[in-house]
Formats: structure tokens, C-alpha cells, sequence
């Protein structure tokens, strides 16, 4: 082999090392770039489910209030009159609270839309996320239909009897109101709901934090 061609060959053969090494290497990186893109979307969903989580369990913290609310005013129907005015003004507050209950999903859309879902390399971790924002939005939905169903019934009562048990400020005065059979009804109604049995099992959306902390541990 003359001087000439061991030249080329050399030549080639760094060429194709050159481009073999260049593209090994831009290899590297794209999967560094989409790791970091994965972690920081995963990082936001952490937190938002966190903050879906934390929302929920105040939710049932309301429900179960409510419920509490409710059998005071059946305890005390027949002596209401007698009852210190705070705990009135507390109990009643607590059953004709504005609850409208939300949870937050734009992480989970962001990462749907992007590529990053696939990305995360892990059908699992996958199915526990969407299973998790799945749990909170049916949970919302149990609870605003609960809060939806008893609003319907004192609207009923105030369209359907007297406007006389109408607060100044709008809103039905429950000492007054307990004293009537729908007032007594409406109350029975919640102390019959088991909205929260319903409510109360985040155990989804534990999991899915759970998958999320050892996946950010181990990438």
C-alpha cells in the first residue's frame, strides 16, 4: 500500500470517526436535554397533585363539618332559641358556605401535550399520574354535586314557601329554618349523606407522589 492511499484511508476513516464521535456525543446531550425536561415536568406535577392533594383533604374537612353542622341543628331543634348566637352563626355558616371545588391539571396537560410523556420510560409511573388527576377530579365532581344537591333543596323551600326565612343578608336564617319540616328534613338529608366515604380515599393520589419521589430519586 503506497503512501497515497494509507493517507486517504486515514483521511476516511477520521472522517467517519469524527461523525460517529459527533453524533455519539449529540446523543449524549439530547437524552441529558430530554432527562432535565422530564424531571421538571414531573416536578410540576409533584406539585400540583401536592396542591390537589392538600385542596381535597380541606374539602373534606368542610364536608365532615357540615355534617357536624347539621346534627347540631337537629340536636338542638327543639331549645334553638336557647343556643349561644356564635355557635349559631358558626354552624349556620358552615351549612350555607359558597364550596365551589376545584383541583388544577395543567401540568398533566402540559405534559400530554408535549413528547415528554413517552419520554419518561416508565408505563407505570404513566398510568399512576393520569390515575391520580382521574381520583382528585371525581372527587371534586362527588363533593360539587353533594354542595349542588343541598343548595337546590333551600332554593326549593325559598321559591316554594316564604321569603320570611330570608336573612338580611341574603341568606336563610337555620335557627328559623330548622323549626320547619323542610328545615328538619334538609338537615336530615346531610346527616344521611356519606358524601366523604366517597371524598376521602386519596389513596391514588399518595401513590402517584410516591412513584414520583423514588422516579426523581433514581434520574
Amino acid at each position: 500500500m503506497n503512501a497515497a492511499v494509507r493517507s486517504v484511508l486515514l483521511d476516511s476513516i477520521s472522517i467517519i470517526l469524527g461523525v460517529f464521535v459527533t453524533f455519539w456525543i449529540q446523543d449524549l446531550i439530547d437524552r441529558a436535554h430530554d432527562r432535565e425536561e422530564v424531571r421538571s415536568a414531573l416536578w410540576l406535577v409533584r406539585t400540583e397533585l401536592t396542591n390537589n392533594l392538600e385542596d381535597i383533604n380541606i374539602l373534606n374537612e368542610y364536608l365532615n363539618q357540615e355534617n357536624a353542622s347539621a346534627k347540631y341543628f337537629l340536636q338542638h331543634r327543639n331549645d334553638i332559641d336557647s343556643c349561644p348566637a356564635d355557635s349559631l352563626a358558626y354552624h349556620s355558616g358552615m351549612i350555607l358556605a359558597a364550596v365551589n371545588a376545584t383541583v388544577s391539571n395543567d401540568a398533566l396537560e402540559f405534559l400530554q401535550s408535549s413528547s415528554l410523556f413517552p419520554k419518561i420510560g416508565n408505563s407505570l409511573l404513566s398510568m399512576k399520574i393520569i390515575r391520580a388527576y382521574d381520583s382528585s377530579q371525581l372527587t371534586v365532581d362527588i363533593a360539587n354535586k353533594h354542595i349542588a344537591d343541598k343548595n337546590e333543596r333551600f332554593e326549593d323551600f325559598i321559591n316554594e314557601n316564604n321569603v320570611n326565612q330570608i336573612a338580611t343578608q341574603g341568606a336563610i336564617d337555620i335557627p328559623a329554618f330548622i323549626k320547619t319540616d323542610y328545615g328538619l328534613y334538609s338537615m336530615m338529608w346531610i346527616t344521611n349523606q356519606v358524601v366523604t366515604d366517597q371524598t376521602a380515599d386519596i389513596s391514588d393520589i399518595k401513590e402517584a407522589l410516591l412513584a414520583i419521589d423514588e422516579y426523581l430519586r433514581r434520574h
